[in-house]
């Protein structure tokens, strides 16, 4: 574990704003916009290539992106991303390890399920449904060359079916949580292949989790990574500057910030999420091309929206989990969610206890659009059902939105059905000198902390030889059409 004073050094020089340009006007061979983990990795493989004229432009005050902690009821918590998901040789699990992030064991079969009456008795129904998901994966194996179908459809043919509420929690618990979408929405093809893999490929004992619990936040080690190509109130780190135009051609990128700031880059790396491509929050001159726009707009930005609550006492069990398996129709049912234990996590105390739910999609949409004071009283409805009518109001609550936030517009990527890989390629490709990269650029680790830094750094490795040399050529589709035969690349492009 570092030392206090490491954190306090992290905090000083990149969590204050950077000082201002003298100048409207900054220059620059290559702008990364964004400074999350993609950001982060870019940046550090553009300096591992000898590349150190950059600039980092960021909205925030600080770097981390959705690695974002916040206070909440006397302790710190992470608002968005919260575990290190594969072990092993995964890069994530390494850095944790590198800096002493304070973790703590992660046990999903660690769960209780309640409905509106009480404990239930849901083992079965989780067993049955863990079956029938192992099942999928080997019909999706079978699939990968033949036309996509919904993970929906894929339960169908192995014979399950939610036709009851607590097994209608089941699957919430095991698929929905994971994905942060449904399996009617979900490929079977894509994403039960890719989610079976994000821990597997990173060799032995690669497979599991762990949460983190380090009250320096997530970001600590992405911090002290940047920490080491970035000196006190480096230039390069423009904070508080939010992205409003990207004028880009072959000569070159000019982006404007919404205070008037402009920088003059020869490329830019754009690490905006996918939710903020596909809307205007930034503008584009020219408008990108119709290839590039079906093949972002194609994609999934789903909303995994951790609703924090508190307690003076702990009324709930000891287990890491609690599913509520509500009697009403799923698609309509009050917070029909995961709720994870923080004590179970933390050692127990007397000030905090603290119980969140998780919700995704349309419950996840519909809990943003509601005010405080109604998702308050919603969710005591919800737990007084589950535990009794003792329980009282939460005495903190809060509910980040990351759906309606114009900085993310979503938490994390998840592949839909009827995505082409060649669609996937055509989200990634570079347009003229304007470079993408985040988590849902990963074709192997789309959804995940590790897809945003491997491919951060890997677009980094690549702008570093345009800069030096020559562009890599780069496959895209400027059309994708029907045809019985497996479609080839019609086209490649140079980057000068």
């Amino acid at each position: 574990m570092k030392l206090l004073s490491l954190t306090a050094l992290s905090v000083l020089i990149l969590s204050a704003s950077a000082a201002p340009a003298n100048s409207k006007t900054t220059k620059a061979k290559v702008a990364i916009l964004g400074g999350g983990v993609a950001g982060i990795s870019a940046a550090k493989e553009l300096v591992a290539n000898g590349i150190t004229d950059f600039v980092i432009v960021e909205a925030r005050d600080e770097l981390g992106g959705r690695a974002h902690d916040i206070e909440f009821a006397g302790i710190r918590v992470e608002k968005g991303c919260n575990w290190v998901q594969g072990l092993g040789s995964n890069p994530i699990n390494q850095l944790s390890k590198k800096w002493g992030l304070q973790v703590a064991p992660n046990d999903g079969t660690d769960v209780v399920f309640y409905d509106n009456h009480g404990k239930v008795n849901g083992t079965k129904a989780y067993d049955d449904f863990n079956d029938a998901l192992d099942k999928t994966y080997d019909v999706a194996l079978k699939r990968v060359d033949e036309a996509d179908i919904s993970s929906r459809a894929c339960f169908n043919l192995v014979g399950w079916y939610p036709d009851t509420p607590l097994k209608q929690a089941a699957e919430y618990y095991a698929f929905d949580w994971e994905f942060a979408e449904n399996p009617d929405v979900t490929s079977c093809n894509y994403a039960q292949v890719g989610d079976a893999s994000y821990g597997g490929s990173f060799g032995p004992d690669s497979d599991g989790d762990q949460f983190v619990i380090d009250q320096r936040g997530f970001k600590y080690i992405f911090l002290q990574e940047a920490n080491q190509f970035l000196k006190k109130n480096d230039p390069r780190l423009i904070l508080n500057t939010t992205v409003k135009n990207i004028k880009y051609s072959d000569n070159g990128v000019t982006i404007t910030a919404k205070d008037g700031h402009k920088i003059e880059a020869d490329y830019a790396i754009s690490t905006f999420s996918l939710g903020v491509l596909q809307h205007n929050d930034v503008t584009w001159s020219p408008k990108l091309p119709d290839w590039k726009r079906v093949g972002l707009s194609g994609f999934h930005m789903a909303t995994y929206l951790k609703l924090f609550l508190a307690w003076e006492d702990q009324y709930w069990d000891d287990n890491q989990y609690t599913v509520y398996a509500d009697p009403s129709n799923r698609a309509n049912s009050p917070l029909s969610s995961t709720w994870q234990n923080f004590n179970a996590f933390t050692p127990k105390n007397d000030t905090t206890n603290i119980f969140f739910a998780t919700v995704t999609q349309d419950q996840a949409y519909r809990v943003e659009a509601m005010t405080d004071e109604e998702i308050k009283k919603e969710v005591t409805e919800v737990v007084r059902s589950m535990y009794g009518d003792h329980v009282k109001e939460p005495t903190h609550m809060y509910v980040p939105r990351w759906h309606s936030d114009p900085l993310y517009r979503g938490t994390y990527s998840n592949w839909p059905i009827g995505e082409l890989e060649e669609h996937h390629l055509n989200m990634k490709a570079p347009v003229d000198r304007v470079w993408f990269t985040g988590e849902a650029m990963s074709r192997e680790y789309f959804g995940y902390l590790q897809g945003a830094w491997i491919d951060g750094g890997e677009v980094g490795t690549k702008v570093a030889q345009c800069v030096k040399h020559k562009c890599p050529k780069q496959p895209y589709y400027p059309e994708i059409l029907l045809t019985d035969e497996k479609p080839k690349f019609v086209k490649r492009q140079e980057w000068i």
